[in-house]
């Protein structure tokens, strides 16, 4: 019987022993510990809690430091986004300060010697009132005219790469210009906003947006036979103008000097010729046109020759079925 006890008390010993050694052995590397605790990337939640617990080293080492917020920024905010939303304010402020800018020039500072000429020059072009033989400037003719092509020019553009994402409609703008030209047509693009995901107005458009009488602009914009009319008439008016000779272009630059409708209306050709290059890359980039970098550039200094040769050359849509 005494032997049993001393066996049990020396199986004790060995047994405290060997957890004695295994509780150094541990302690000695706490590295490979440690390295062996963060690589369990497939540990549960509840075992890596256990753990922590376990290991005061580990718990410390693998809590997150935490980034602090940079105040004014959302998580989804990045640089460029801020940067892109600073460029679009100042361009719809550039743009509201020209139309309230040819407003009070309009109004306010172009010349207006001629008021009643001025009517006489209107229902002569336009082949209304009296038949008294009187022939307006040759070069004002064709600018007058041309004013009525560019109002279409810009419907093609604006209609449907120019549509914004904030549902501002561009018709009633489009439709406003025919008569008013630029002054109509700022305001839109003032308020105007590309869209952030161009998925969400593809180019050129679907042939289920070229269905109904609604859509009859559209779906003659998206084929050859518009732009060549517009390109025939373009060239037809800048030819007139051009051709009229040295007396003509004199009478226009006199008229230029005296009359308001003269005045507002090559104001307003040198506006609508100045902003036709944005919407024309606006345009040619939604549709991935491959010329654009060779071909843009020059039919950018063309007015309404180029605008219209672009719209005769843009990738169009499919016809509906």
């Amino acid at each position: 019987m005494l032997q049993a006890r001393q066996v049990s008390i020396g199986a004790s010993s060995a047994r405290r022993s060997a957890t004695s050694v295994a509780s150094s052995s541990l302690h000695a590397l706490p590295g490979r510990h440690l390295s062996h605790g963060l690589a369990s990337s497939s540990l549960t939640a509840s075992q890596r809690v256990s753990g922590q617990a376990a290991c005061p080293v580990l718990r410390r080492t693998v809590v997150p430091h935490a980034t602090p917020e940079k105040p004014g920024l959302s998580p989804s905010s990045t640089p460029a986004q801020q940067q892109g939303d600073n460029g679009q304010l100042l361009f719809s402020i550039g743009i509201a300060a020209l139309w309230i800018g040819l407003l009070g020039y309009a109004f306010f500072l172009a010349p207006n010697q001629t008021p009643y000429r001025d009517q006489i020059f209107i229902e002569r072009i336009l082949g209304i009132g009296q038949k008294d033989g009187y022939v307006v400037d040759p070069v004002f003719v064709g600018l007058f005219n041309i004013m009525g092509i560019y109002p279409a020019i810009y419907a093609s553009l604006l209609v449907p790469a120019g549509r914004s994402e904030n549902k501002v409609p561009a018709w009633p703008f489009v439709t406003l210009s025919f008569f008013l030209g630029a002054f109509a047509l700022l305001p839109y693009m003032a308020l105007w906003r590309p869209y952030s995901n161009p998925d969400a107005n593809p180019l050129p458009p679907p042939s289920s947006e070229l269905t109904g009488w609604n859509r009859l602009f559209l779906r003659g914009a998206e084929t050859p036979i518009m732009p060549a009319l517009l390109l025939a008439g373009g060239v037809y008016y800048i030819g007139m103008a051009v051709t009229a000779g040295g007396p003509a272009w004199a009478e226009y630059f006199k008229l230029f000097d005296e009359s308001r409708l003269v005045h507002v209306t090559t104001v307003d050709f040198a506006t609508l010729t100045a902003l036709a290059p944005f919407w024309m890359e606006n345009d040619a980039v939604g549709r991935k046109w491959e010329q654009r970098g060779t071909l843009l550039p020059v039919l950018s200094f063309l007015p309404v020759i180029g605008p219209a040769i672009y719209l005769l050359l843009r990738p169009k849509a499919e016809a509906p079925k």
